[in-house]
């Protein structure tokens, strides 16, 4: 393994550095870790010499956290189960990238600053629509949302690269020898029939009567079944952020000030298009240099000499600070037309100006709305707190719910019948918000009868709320809910008798009843299924209970409850073994499927292997495992 290890990191290594190209990139590496003070904390995790502090740990668990609360619902509890499946999940996650970083260490295996940057560069989703080309802000609303440092970024596209390399290049190249292949398609294709009967619930005849006695212990057993729960009724004002950003932060006086006070920012630079061309070596970026000079194309001479960004030769139009330094001051300065051979960073690139758009003054009608839409978004915090601040004020004062509505330029309206558990449905459309989560339920419920909430914030406004009335909860007489009662009597009923019968059936055939005479003494039909394969079903049953019974025993008896509380009961049959031969797709199809699953298994050896170079140590307690 180590001598393909090898082999392969001296082809990547003439890849990566005929491929790398050094395009201009803001501070890459240039933030600090999100851990800096990971050498004072005690040590969770230690691959080799490499040391996950308790903090590190912290903060991927809490990520791990804050992602999950993200894709459930508002009242998510993080149970002691829930909680260690994520510690676990993180402590592998560390794990496994320290033992790829230390092993990255030990085999010299390196990726150029100029590489991972021209990755970057070249993904969809951090390039400007307009031009095509890399923009830094889309960089960093990415990082942002994603709660990635830079660092962490690189570390990511490092660790992918070495991953491939050391790990799935080398499995990629085994292949599935054709008698494997034959020997699971023959596999896939034996086919089994089975002899099986059904007990379903719905089927079952109840011949007595519900019990007084009975009914009243299901009344009070199932009390929390029958409960009425509490509502409320409330008054309600709703005011949307527009209307906030109006009152307090988007006014045209504030545009103009803001104009004032921003306007070297809001004139638009001299901006230049750039063709360019780069290439790794001084040789070959001079023969294309002579080869523009002589009047070809940027666009043939990419492609003639293979630049490294023959595909899209030509930097769009960009502003002088768009650019790295030792880019941008010689572009800046050169006429229009004038082409020139630059080193920049590692690499030699050969750049025209081809267009010169001068630089404009900012006119205040002209730029109005992008300086409103900005003011909209750097000061809706600020207006929404002082929006809260003002109704809180005026509550407290001693306004009613009617004149705060008055004040904010909005109508209350009336909600009834609000229940802790249960989304409103009947709200205005502008206020939709209240209906969208429980959040607005856990204000109401927050405050007695007739008190007036703190104004609270939405994901599109402020609600402010008045309860007017509350239902408490309780229960029904029992004659009111006699019918549920009995029908929930009946259900438990047939479940119980459906399953005293399934294992009467079962115990019948153990004891060497054909399975046929047990269910036809109970009314039932037997029944025989076709021959399938262990990818296919019969009687609903999932796919984990038909691999139990292909490897079942021939007179061996399986008892599967369904999820309607239907039992099957089911015994193999037959087997059938076809002797289908494989034709080239098919052998393509069996092959592609077993090399899925053993290139899995393989590269999960390949990372054990590697594993094993380093000493492992990991402290469980401090992790979170109290065991």
């Amino acid at each position: 393994m180590i001598t393909k290890l090898a082999k392969a990191k001296d082809n990547w290594f003439f890849k990566i550095l005929s491929a790398a190209v050094a395009v201009s990139f803001i501070s890459l590496f240039g933030v600090s870790g999100y851990i800096n003070s990971a050498s004072q904390n005690q040590t969770i995790i230690k691959v080799g010499k490499k040391k996950i502090s308790q903090s590190e740990f912290n903060y991927h668990l809490q990520k791990e956290i804050n992602s999950l609360k993200n894709f459930t619902t508002d009242d998510f509890e993080l149970t002691d189960e829930i909680r260690s499946a994520l510690i676990e999940n993180v402590l592998k996650q560390l794990v496994n990238d320290s033992v790829l970083d230390q092993a990255m260490l030990k085999y010299s295996i390196y990726f150029p600053k100029a590489f991972i940057q021209q990755i970057i560069f070249r993904q969809p989703e951090f390039q400007n629509p307009a031009n095509g080309q890399f923009h830094p802000e889309l960089f960093k609303r990415y990082l942002s949302a994603a709660g990635l440092s830079e660092q962490d970024y690189v570390s990511n596209i490092q660790r992918t690269l070495a991953r491939k390399m050391m790990i799935t290049d080398l499995v990629q190249t085994f292949a599935v020898p054709s008698v494997l292949s034959k020997a699971i398609h023959k596999m896939d294709n034996q086919r089994k029939s089975f002899k099986y009967t059904i007990v379903s619930p719905n089927n079952i005849k109840i011949e007595r009567q519900i019990t007084d006695d009975e009914l009243q212990q299901y009344f009070e057993d199932f009390s929390e079944t029958f409960l009425i729960p509490e509502t409320r009724d409330a008054q309600v004002i709703f005011i949307p952020n527009e209307l906030i950003l109006q009152k307090y932060a988007t006014n045209d006086a504030l545009a103009r000030d803001y104009f004032t006070q921003h306007k070297p920012e809001l004139d638009q630079p001299e901006k230049r298009e750039i063709e360019q061309l780069v290439f790794m070596d001084k040789d070959t970026a001079q023969k294309a240099f002579d080869a523009v000079q002589q009047g070809d194309t940027f666009d043939v001479v990419a492609k003639n000499f293979k630049a490294e960004n023959s595909d899209t030769p030509t930097l769009g139009l960009v502003a002088q600070d768009e650019l790295a330094e030792d880019l941008a001051e010689p572009v800046f300065a050169m006429p229009s037309g004038e082409v020139q051979l630059l080193p920049v960073a590692d690499t030699w690139q050969v750049v025209r100006v081809k267009k010169i758009v001068p630089a404009k003054e900012a006119i205040f009608d002209e730029v109005k709305s992008q300086i409103l839409e900005h003011l909209a978004n750097e000061n809706l915090y600020d207006a929404l707190r002082e929006a809260r601040a003002t109704i809180d004020d005026a509550v407290n004062g001693g306004k009613s719910i009617a004149e705060v509505a008055e004040m904010m330029g909005v109508v209350p309206f009336e909600i009834k019948g609000i229940r802790e558990d249960e989304l409103v449905s009947k709200v205005p459309e502008y206020a939709k918000d209240l209906a969208a989560s429980l959040d607005f339920n856990e204000m109401i419920y927050s405050y007695g009868n007739q008190e007036i909430t703190t104004a609270e914030e939405f994901d599109n406004g402020i609600a402010l709320a008045q309860i007017t009335h509350i239902n408490d909860a309780h229960m029904p007489e029992m004659g009111a809910v006699k019918d549920k009662i009995i029908d929930l009597w009946l259900i438990q009923e047939k479940n119980a008798l459906a399953k005293e019968v399934a294992d009467n059936i079962a115990t019948d055939m153990e004891d060497g009843s054909d399975i046929a005479i047990a269910a036809k003494a109970r009314d039932l039909e037997a029944f025989r299924s076709q021959p399938i394969s262990r990818h296919e079903s019969f009687a609903g049953l999932s796919a984990a209970e038909i691999s139990e019974l292909f490897v079942a025993d021939k007179d061996a008896v399986k008892v599967f409850e369904l999820q309607d509380n239907t039992f099957v009961i089911a015994t193999p049959f037959e087997t059938v073994n076809y002797d289908d031969a494989l034709n080239k797709d098919s052998l393509a199809d069996v092959q592609q499927r077993a090399q899925q699953s053993i290139f899995a298994d393989m590269a999960r050896a390949a990372e054990d292997s590697y594993a094993q170079d380093f000493k492992i140590k990991i402290d469980y307690q401090k992790a979170g495992f109290n065991e």
